[in-house]
């Protein structure tokens, strides 16, 4: 009975770990960290889905501090480490998810 007793809350201290591993803005960034903030106007966002799938691909770049995409105005607010990545990467992220760049927009 012990060993049932033992097994469930090691299963409920694991269960209860936060799950969310999204970067939080600046946190993990060195204090020396060149950071630019850019706006990138995406086409093809259509629901919060889609906003969801352009924050999650661009955060799983090097670098990214902040992103939040607007489905209202087709835009994607990121601010980045410009020593670990760059817009090109960026852009290329946001592609890769099915959504399109609109340049000069």
């Amino acid at each position: 009975m012990k060993k049932y007793l033992y097994v469930f809350v090691v299963l409920a201290f694991v269960a209860c770990q936060p799950a969310n591993k999204e970067k939080k803005s600046g946190q993990d960034q060195p204090a020396n960290a060149e950071l630019v903030e850019t706006i990138v106007n995406v086409g093809g966002m259509h629901c919060d889905m889609c906003v969801n799938s352009i924050e999650k691909g661009v955060n799983e770049l090097e670098g990214i501090s902040f992103v939040k995409a607007n489905l209202e105005d087709s835009t994607a607010v990121v601010k980045y480490d410009a020593s670990k990545t760059d817009l090109a990467h960026i852009e290329a992220a946001i592609e890769k998810r099915g959504y399109s760049i609109k340049k000069g927009s």
